[in-house]
């Protein structure tokens, strides 16, 4: 075999090489909406989704939010969420990315106002009575809170949480005979 055929089978293995790796670390999100109705105002780049609204959301962190109504804003290629509203009764369960230790967050949290996701900051906040739920995973870490408040705020991009006119109780297991 020559040498320069050599040499292209070996740029050609690299190239795919980066190919591989450049698919492997693309980052996706998938986003479902359920309704009984949806009404697209398509040159404002608008959807409205009415009766039994349903939203699921498969990517960095895994959401399930349930609403009479949500409306969402859409950037100008129809690609990207630029912000949400649901109408209440809220729920929002939320499963976040794991953290620098590998651990997770499941927060279940419902409101009877609202919810709106900015996408610019990465946020959820919902307010009108909210309360929020939120246990570490893997299991085998009990912890676990329990947040009221007039408005609870998640920062997904920061992995925070704030809340307003808040009442917080916090469970965490105790190792009985190890001194703690």
């Amino acid at each position: 075999m020559s040498r320069l055929k050599v040499m292209g089978m070996i740029a050609l293995a690299a190239m795919l090489l980066a190919v591989a790796a450049a698919q492997q670390t693309r980052r996706t999100e998938t986003g479902t909406v359920t309704a009984a109705e949806f009404e697209w105002d398509f040159a404002n780049n608008k959807f409205l989704a009415t009766g039994d609204v349903v939203v699921n959301i498969a990517g960095r962190h895994q959401a399930q939010l349930r609403a009479p109504q949500v409306s969402l804003d859409m950037n100008d290629t129809m690609n990207r969420i630029v912000r949400a509203v649901a109408s209440g009764p809220v729920r929002l369960e939320l499963l976040t990315a794991p953290d620098a230790n590998g651990l997770r967050r499941k927060i279940i949290a419902t409101c009877g106002g609202r919810a709106t996701y900015e996408a610019g900051s990465d946020t959820v906040t919902m307010s009108g009575g909210a309360q929020a739920d939120v246990t570490t995973l893997p299991e085998g870490k009990v912890e676990a809170a329990h947040l009221k408040g007039d408005s609870i705020t998640v920062n997904l991009r920061d992995s925070k949480m704030s809340v307003k006119q808040a009442t917080i109780s916090v469970t965490t297991e105790i190792n009985e005979g190890q001194g703690e």
